[in-house]
């Protein structure tokens, strides 16, 4: 009966090891984690500033952070994700905040006035459309040079093929055409009213020039 009993203590002894060692892994892995930091771009008014924040941080962590590199009081703004307003206890993570995600501080309207108009909101949507008309917009700039080219080789009398024309005007409407294609609402619906407008222009001018190139004369 003595032998039973030493046989049944000896792994009864071995357990409490086993369940130190897991706890010290699971606290090891957890602090791991805490501390892992990400990366978020911060948009107030015309400025952007890039933050780094603990991943577990909370909306109010932001507005502290913002607090720090800019000196603005913290009370006077509202901080946006995704177009909806967030309350500063919320976490970042449980959001939906991840490394590279764009979130906007707008300054709360003066209580004491009535009837304020709340400035205009740069959601995370606006600002890739804005981007992407801005992409546009540097192409439609070359084809631009390139109107201006045959515009003095049109001057200077002489005669530019017609393909030349046409695949200028082909460009124009690419551009044209990747324009429509970008969903904007806010500035970057006005930036984008613009560049149409500035693309119509050059083919516009595209005509002109083909027109008075080939007056009275053969096509090449």
């Amino acid at each position: 009966m003595m032998h039973h009993s030493t046989d049944d203590s000896e792994p009864d002894g071995a357990m409490p090891v086993q369940q130190r060692d897991d706890s010290a892994s699971s606290s090891d892995s957890a602090s791991a984690v805490s501390n892992h930091t990400i990366t978020i771009t911060v948009y107030h008014g015309s400025s952007d500033h890039h933050l780094h924040v603990p991943q577990h941080a909370t909306f109010g962590d932001v507005k502290k952070a913002f607090v720090l590199e800019t000196g603005l009081e913290a009370t006077d703004l509202k901080i946006l994700f995704r177009g909806d307003v967030k309350d500063d206890a919320e976490q970042l993570q449980a959001a939906g905040v991840t490394d590279g995600s764009v979130v906007v501080l707008v300054d709360e309207p003066n209580k004491g006035v009535d009837h304020v108009e709340p400035p205009p909101v740069m959601t995370e949507e606006i600002a890739k459309a804005i981007a992407a008309v801005l992409a546009v917009s540097g192409e439609v700039d070359e084809l631009s040079d390139r109107v201006g080219a045959l515009e003095a080789a049109v001057d200077g009398g002489t005669i530019v093929a017609v393909k030349e024309f046409d695949m200028t005007a082909e460009l124009l409407m690419r551009q044209l055409l990747k324009l429509d294609g970008i969903k904007a609402d806010g500035e970057a619906r006005l930036q984008r009213k613009a560049e149409v407008r500035r693309v119509q222009k050059l083919q516009e001018d595209v005509d002109t020039l083909k027109a008075r190139c080939y007056r009275a004369k053969p096509q090449l």
